[in-house]
């Protein structure tokens, strides 16, 4: 009998390859034949999952942001700020699994602009990120964990943008920016987020004065 082949596996390896050539090289050095001599495939077989480079590029782009999906839906915690962190955690490029994704995201980004299939992948991706983050901080004002001066979706943009911000120094400049520089900074930033609210001083009466010492 002939061997099964798994085809959502194959098209995951020439991704996950696709990955490595635009690291080593940038988008521009991501050309089918490359990125077929990096799986060890035959240009061939890749056109067989792939037609066209702007097909190959469009699942990479997707296939990244699975992942980072798919890591946080495994997350959840009661505690906000423990939460928040979590998932900054699986965003930022601390790990070296994730310095690959972040890379090749960065470099397709670029490709998006000139590209609707990537432009697409971007955007949803982002839409997701923040419907998680909302929805974590809705839960959070919610539970007067948040000032009631904070607006949770806007909070949220204000939060991913700084994971963003944080991504880019990682990438750029590793010398200067650790991972542990990384989750203090979004340690602070929760930190300033989720104090809680200063109460002011009650009023007094009205008519009433304070007493003054002769």
């Amino acid at each position: 009998m002939p061997k099964a082949v798994d085809h959502e596996a194959r098209r995951r390896e020439l991704a996950e390859a696709a990955w490595r050539v635009i690291c080593a090289g940038g988008v521009h050095s991501a050309s089918v034949r490359a990125i077929a001599a990096e799986a060890g495939w035959s240009t061939g077989s890749l056109r067989h999952y792939f037609p066209t480079q702007d097909a190959l590029l469009a699942f990479a782009m997707e296939l990244l942001a699975d992942k980072a999906r798919a890591r946080l839906r495994a997350l959840d915690d009661p505690d906000t700020r423990t939460l928040l962190r979590k998932i900054a955690e699986a965003l930022l490029p601390i790990t070296a699994e994730q310095r690959v994704e972040a890379e090749a995201w960065l470099a397709l980004l670029a490709w998006a602009q000139i590209d609707a299939g990537l432009r697409r992948a971007e955007c949803d991706n982002r839409e997701a990120l923040l419907a998680r983050l909302s929805g974590v901080l809705r839960r959070a004002a919610a539970n007067g964990e948040l000032p009631e001066s904070r607006n949770p979706d806007l909070e949220a943009v204000r939060l991913l943008a700084l994971i963003d911000g944080i991504t880019l120094a990682c990438v750029f400049s590793p010398q200067r920016v650790s991972g542990d520089d990384a989750l203090a900074a979004i340690d602070r930033q929760l930190e300033d987020l989720l104090q809680p609210q200063r109460l002011w001083p009650l009023q007094r009466p009205e008519g009433k004065r304070d007493s003054v010492a002769p």
